[in-house]
């Protein structure tokens, strides 16, 4: 499997799903259910090459307006999610992530861009093949060396100058709402 077959199997997950973000998981397991022990293998190591490259701040404070905050278990379903829409949003939103504000559906809204199982499917889908424990996923290292996410890190006072387009949509006061004495930094 390629980068090409993996947003394949991305876009026609995303397809049978008609737009639910969370149909869409289960869209995906069964197409993973049909592929080779090395193909799922294969698909969730590219999975992982994506994860790692949107771990980031811009990315993290896109997600914290979207959310009205955004803990770190729910930047790891953002971004889990990110990638569920496919290799165009993908990159726009790597590059710009203020660019969301006008990708998101309504049935994405209603999950706040949060899909729990991404980050796993195709660990799953390998074990459900295989009856293996996630122990022995033969997982290639990712190379990433992270002692957090890359990138400038945000406060809640940037998010209205990085975002506008976002803050907008999803009304900035949302992000105040945080009890006094919140900050970024208690999200993790």
């Amino acid at each position: 499997m390629d980068n090409g077959s993996f947003w394949k199997l991305i876009d026609k997950s995303r397809q049978a799903a008609e737009g639910d973000p969370e149909q869409q998981l289960k869209e995906l397991e069964s197409l993973l259910d049909e592929l080779s022990d090395d193909e799922v293998v294969d698909f969730q190591n590219i999975f992982a090459s994506y994860f790692w490259a949107s771990y980031t701040w811009p990315l993290w404070g896109a997600a914290y307006v979207i959310g009205g905050g955004c803990s770190d278990d729910g930047f790891d379903y953002f971004r889990g999610w990110l990638i569920s829409r496919g290799e165009k949003a993908f990159s726009a939103a790597l590059a710009d992530p203020d660019t969301l504000a006008s990708l998101i559906k309504e049935s994405d809204e209603e999950v706040d861009c949060q899909v729990e199982g991404w980050q796993s499917v195709g660990v799953d889908a390998w074990r459900r093949k295989t009856g293996l424990e996630y122990s022995a996923f033969p997982s290639k290292p990712s190379g990433i060396q992270s002692d957090g996410p890359a990138g400038d890190e945000w406060s809640e006072e940037d998010l209205d100058r990085l975002y506008p387009k976002l803050c907008k949509r999803f009304e900035s006061p949302r992000v105040s709402r945080r009890p006094f004495g919140f900050s970024q930094a208690n999200t993790a």
